[in-house]
C-alpha cells in the first residue's frame, strides 16, 4: 500500500499534503472514500487559484525588508480607463528599471491595479525588491501622476497576496490571474512522491503552522499542512536542494 505526497516550497513557505491512492482492486466504496480525500488534498494545494499562486510567488521572491508601494493619482492625471492606468504604471516601472540598471541592481516586482473599493479611483499596489537604500524620493520623482506615493516595508510577503487579490475579477473567469509580475521572478518548487502507507507529516520545530486539515477513516488518512519556516539567528531558513525532502518530520 502507498500514498501520494506533494510538497510545494516557496521561500520560507511550505505546503505538504499526504493522501491515499486508490487501487484497481479496491472495491467501489473504498475507491470512493479514497477519491474524496484526494480531492480535498488537490483543492488544498490548488495552484490555479490566483490568490494561492500570488501568495507563493511573493514568498519565493520577496522578504520582509522589501517594499510595498501604493501609487495614486491626483485629479488632473486621473486616467479614463484601467488600460490607461496600466500604461502609466508600466512607464513608471520602465523608468525605475533604467535607474536600477545604472546602479547595477535588478528590479523584481508584482503589481495589481484596483478601482473597486473606497472612492473607486484607479490606483496601483506593488511589491518591489529593495536595494537596501531609501528610494522613496526616487519613486516620487518617477511617478508623475500624483504626489501621494506610499512606501512601506513589505512585512510578511505572502500575506500581501490576500490584500492584492481582494477585488473581484470583473469580466474574468474564476481563478483568472489578477496580478502581473516581472519576468525574472522565481517559481515555487513542487515535489511529488509515492510514499509508504504509514507515512504522515507534521510541522518541524523551526516553523509555525498556518493551516492544517486532517481526515481519517478506515481506508486511509489525508493530511495537509501549510507552515512558515522561522529564521535562525539573523538568517531566514532556506533549505538546500539536498535537504528539501526533509522539511517535514516522519512519524
Amino acid at each position: 500500500m502507498a500514498k501520494r505526497k506533494k510538497t510545494i516550497i516557496a521561500g520560507d513557505l511550505v505546503l505538504v499534503s499526504v493522501y491515499p491512492m486508490p487501487y484497481p482492486r479496491d472495491k467501489e466504496h473504498v475507491r470512493a472514500a479514497k477519491a474524496k480525500m484526494s480531492t480535498k488534498a488537490r483543492r488544498a494545494m490548488n495552484l490555479k487559484a490566483s490568490k494561492r499562486k500570488l501568495e507563493l510567488l511573493l514568498s519565493c521572491n520577496f522578504s520582509q525588508d522589501d517594499l510595498f508601494v501604493t501609487l495614486t493619482y491626483d485629479d488632473r492625471h486621473l486616467p479614463g480607463s484601467r488600460k490607461d492606468a496600466v500604461s502609466n504604471l508600466r512607464l513608471f516601472l520602465r523608468r525605475l528599471r533604467i535607474q536600477r540598471k545604472k546602479q547595477g541592481k535588478k528590479l523584481r516586482y508584482v503589481y495589481v491595479t484596483e478601482n473597486k473599493h473606497g472612492e473607486g479611483r484607479l490606483h496601483h499596489h506593488l511589491v518591489i525588491n529593495s536595494t537596501g537604500e531609501d528610494e522613496t524620493a526616487l519613486f516620487r520623482s518617477l511617478w508623475e501622476f500624483g504626489e501621494n506615493v506610499d512606501v512601506r516595508p513589505c512585512g510578511v510577503p505572502s500575506d500581501r497576496g490576500e490584500y492584492m487579490t481582494k477585488e473581484a475579477a470583473e469580466g474574468k473567469a474564476p481563478g483568472a490571474q489578477l496580478w502581473t509580475g516581472s519576468r525574472n521572478l522565481q517559481r515555487p518548487e513542487e515535489i511529488n512522491e509515492i510514499v509508504p502507507d504509514n507515512e504522515t507529516v507534521k510541522c518541524p520545530p523551526n516553523a509555525v503552522v498556518l493551516e492544517r486539515l486532517e481526515e481519517q477513516n478506515e481506508y486511509g488518512e489525508f493530511i495537509y499542512i501549510k507552515y512558515r519556516l522561522l529564521p535562525v539567528g539573523n538568517r531566514p531558513v532556506r533549505p538546500s536542494r539536498r535537504k528539501k525532502l526533509n522539511h517535514f518530520i516522519l512519524t
